[in-house]
């Protein structure tokens, strides 16, 4: 199987989260495990504010960064998606950010391995698959 993996389920399974072993599985089971660009900015971003909230150590969301850009076999720059991504966003009503890693898997025959249920819902609508979790 090749997985698009996002940054919901990257960042659950690098904080040890609730269904993290869930996540790993079809991680570990993957052929080549992708992502747009915009994955290394969303990770950071979302372990910043665990540090910020004060249940994470700043050299420790170092290291689960680390662990997160690891877990990535591929990536795609965004301006390579952009505008696919900003036409499906259109029709959908949805964010760009989004639509990068819909757009990708689309492309490249790719499941997506994420925990934002609306991206599930709208991945759905769009015929591309989710990888259980």
């Amino acid at each position: 199987m090749r997985l698009v993996l996002d940054a919901s389920a990257a960042v659950r399974l690098v904080m040890r989260g609730e269904a993290a072993d869930k996540l790993l599985d079809p991680v570990s089971a993957a052929t080549v495990v992708a992502a747009p660009s915009l994955y290394a900015s969303e990770v950071a971003n979302a372990l910043w504010k665990y540090v910020k909230a004060g249940r994470l150590e700043a050299e420790t969301a170092l290291e689960r960064y680390e662990e997160a850009i690891a877990l990535i076999d591929d990536f795609t720059p965004d301006w390579e998606l952009a505008t696919e991504a900003l036409t499906e966003a259109v029709r959908y009503a949805h964010p760009v950010y989004d639509l990068l890693y819909a757009v990708l898997a689309r492309r490249t025959g790719c499941a997506v391995l994420t925990m934002d249920e609306r991206l599930k819902t709208l991945l759905g609508q769009m015929g591309i698959n989710t990888a259980p979790a």
